[in-house]
């Protein structure tokens, strides 16, 4: 892939918000104010699915991943004053996100979020589907006890992937459909031990940090190496725990132990051992496929490569004719620079920059 290649690459930023469910809906007519009753209408809205790999971006008020909004319009004709509001995830989370509202004009409305600040032993030790509750307390100026209410939400298992939270009528274009996909970096655990010693095995005696010809062969080690730990491709089984475009995802050390993944496991893996190495390195998205990429340090050019074809077997067998029968790494290269350029041209390609997204919160908690 050329310069020019990669200049029209782009590498979208994140935009993580909506998907969320309206949880609760409340008329209040509590208390009074300065000059009569107080009218409220609550409205919380809670994410369905918190994706457990990349919990600690929910956490992070700089992204847009709040577990919970929630929506207060002063319907009366007295101010609210002194509006304080928390949340808390029972088990999780203690309550957090705390704000107050000095003054809630009429007619006015605010925006609340909750940020949680989840409990690190806890999550981790999630390991399957997991309904938890969120709980909304609040009270004003006038109101006798604070309002709790509570509303259901799950926190997916440590290899549970939702690609978007956004409802199927706000779903218009192909990034709209992966809109989750900067939390494919959380799954690329390139300080793994298993990873770690994988990758400086096969990249040993190279300068990988700053020699683009040691990078690029590194690239097509990487790809041998994996064939000769004899790796296999696999597909995706049928998801069974969402009704929405979901995945089991699995972190390089069990792709490399299993000695199988799907097209994401595999590029996923080739990241973490690259990234392993100090060689910067990308996941592209494509429909229904996902294919690595590395960058070399000194030209900026990017090269993608078919790691399913990692699995000769499957490359001959499925795609009679494509390569030599050696199904060679350069083949594979060519191969998918030619996917990615056709994915380009019609406008359904995403580029995953794996340490773009661990700068901005997404990092590997495994």
């Amino acid at each position: 892939m050329n310069k020019n290649v990669k200049a029209v690459l782009s590498i979208v930023a994140i935009v993580l918000f909506l998907g969320s469910t309206i949880g609760l809906i409340l008329v209040l007519t509590a208390g009074s104010g300065e000059s009569g009753e107080v009218k409220l209408d609550v409205q919380l809205h809670t994410r369905e699915e918190i994706v457990t790999a990349a919990y600690k971006a929910y956490g992070d008020d700089q992204q847009n991943l709040w577990a919970a909004k929630t929506i207060i319009t002063n319907t009366g004709d007295t101010p609210v004053n002194d509006f304080r509001i928390d949340y808390k995830i029972e088990g999780y989370c203690d309550w957090t996100s705390a704000e107050v509202y000095p003054s809630i004009l009429p007619g006015q409305t605010v925006r609340d979020y909750c940020w949680p600040n989840l409990d690190d032993a806890k999550m981790k030790e999630v390991t399957s589907k997991t309904p938890v509750e969120l709980t909304v307390r609040y009270s004003y100026e006038g109101l006798g006890q604070p309002i709790q209410d509570m509303e259901k939400i799950y926190l997916l298992g440590r290899n549970d992937f939702v690609f978007t939270d956004l409802s199927d009528e706000d779903i218009l274009t192909f990034t709209d459909a992966f809109d989750n996909y900067p939390m494919v970096a959380a799954f690329v655990t390139p300080n793994e031990e298993m990873v770690k010693s994988v990758a400086n095995n096969m990249a040993g005696g190279l300068e990988t940090g700053m020699n683009d010809d040691d990078v690029y062969t590194a690239f097509i080690r990487c790809f041998d190496g994996m064939r000769a730990l004899g790796v296999k491709y696999i597909q995706e089984p049928s998801s069974y725990w969402s009704d929405r475009a979901a995945q089991y995802v699995q972190y390089p050390a069990e792709t490399l132990s299993r000695a199988s993944g799907t097209c994401l496991d595999l590029a996923i893996c080739m990241a973490a051992l690259m990234e392993a190495v100090g060689i910067r390195s990308y996941v592209a998205l494509i429909p229904g496929h996902a294919i690595p990429i590395i960058e070399l340090p000194n030209s900026g050019e990017m090269y993608a490569i078919e790691s399913t074809f990692i699995d000769q077997e499957y490359a001959l067998s499925h795609f009679p004719g494509e390569t030599s029968p050696e199904v060679t790494a350069e083949e594979c290269i060519n191969i998918a620079a030619d996917e990615i350029n056709m994915a380009m041209e019609e406008g359904s390609y995403i580029l995953i920059d794996i340490e773009q997204s661990w700068e901005q919160g997404v990092m590997p908690i495994w």
